[in-house]
């Protein structure tokens, strides 16, 4: 079963192809791209054209943190686990603001500690849910 015509010679019929407009932004980037299927690359194939999503090594995050991210990192990969801060096996839910709220306060002592700045709820919440600030011109424009 295929969503695409092909015509007796094994020719693709153009009629047959429904187009997928693909658009996102990243903070002052953006890029909108037509696929049209048997005839451009699918998103499979494109993938590695995307940034990687940001990770941080553990032993900077566990050892010398140097940045709010690392200390939020810290409260979530080796703070939530030890302390089961909500019960066992309650799985950290980035829509929870109690959740966050932990999370928040965990990586704020965890910053004093090492006198890092910026740690914030709004940070956490970001870091937590890998939300990537855009700017609603640029979201204006690809849509």
């Amino acid at each position: 079963l295929s969503l695409l015509q092909y015509d007796d010679n094994d020719q693709l019929d153009p009629s047959s192809i429904i187009p997928l407009v693909d658009g996102g932004t990243e903070g002052f980037k953006g890029h909108a791209r037509v696929i049209l299927a048997g005839m451009t690359a699918c998103m499979d194939c494109t993938m590695d054209l995307y940034p990687p999503q940001i990770n941080y090594p553990l032993c900077t995050i566990a050892t010398k943190p140097r940045l709010p991210e690392h200390c939020i990192e810290y409260s979530k990969i080796i703070l939530w686990p030890k302390e089961k801060p909500f019960g066992e096996g309650v799985s950290i839910d980035g829509d929870n603001p109690d959740h966050i709220m932990w999370l928040f306060e965990k990586a704020q002592q965890r910053a004093e500690e090492f006198r890092i700045q910026g740690v914030s709820y709004r940070l956490t919440q970001g870091v937590i849910k890998h939300i990537i600030p855009a700017v609603a011109s640029t979201n204006a424009v690809i849509a």
